[in-house]
């Protein structure tokens, strides 16, 4: 007899294996409790408002844009991956690895570049239940990391609509093999002079 806690991983893990996509519109031959709707219904990026809009002044002081990661249950045997190009960054309070960019209009500012990491490989856990703050904090200019030199950031954006996205990747751990996810969010973010 399989275990009501067994039964909810199974779920969990067949929802997120099916679909892993924020913008999936898919649902499922499962269980009530899961039928309901995908991957985003268990782990989601979610920002308190829209769209964030600033000066220039506000901006060039620096800005911090809150958002939550919010997982509704307990999720077993996920691999989070980081996003940054040497595989440095650490994860964040959900165990998950968040990766923010904001971009458009031909400038970007992301922390695609902090230097290497350990060429190990991420071990699966239990991504918990929960509701976890984090925040992207940027000072307007247009940058890609310290990487291992720090070279200085470049020019201000100018005025104009961004787009801030936070995206989540990774891969769980099925009898089948590994299956990726990708859970992303985006905010406008408006700069005016």
């Amino acid at each position: 007899m399989i275990s009501l806690r067994g039964a909810l991983t199974k779920i969990v893990l067949a929802i997120v294996v099916s679909g892993c996509s924020r913008q999936s519109a898919d649902t499922f031959d499962l269980p009530e409790t899961a039928r309901k709707g995908t991957i985003e219904n268990i782990i989601s990026i979610e920002f308190p408002k829209k769209p964030y809009r600033f000066s220039l002044a506000k901006i060039a002081n620096g800005v911090t844009i809150d958002y939550t990661i919010r997982v509704k249950q307990d999720i077993d045997n996920v691999i989070p991956r980081p996003q940054d190009d040497g595989a440095a960054a650490g994860p964040g309070p959900s165990g998950l690895f968040p990766f923010e960019i904001i971009s458009g209009n031909g400038q970007s500012y992301s922390l695609r570049d902090i230097g290497l990491g350990p060429p190990n490989e991420k071990p699966a856990r239990t991504i918990k239940n929960g509701v976890y703050s984090a925040s992207f904090e940027w000072d307007g200019r247009n940058w890609n990391g310290p990487s291992d030199f720090d070279p200085p950031k470049g020019d201000p954006f100018p005025p104009g609509s961004y787009t801030l996205t936070v995206s989540i990747v990774g891969e769980v751990r099925t009898e089948e093999g590994k299956k990726p996810y990708d859970i992303s969010n985006n905010i406008e973010v408006i700069l005016v002079p």
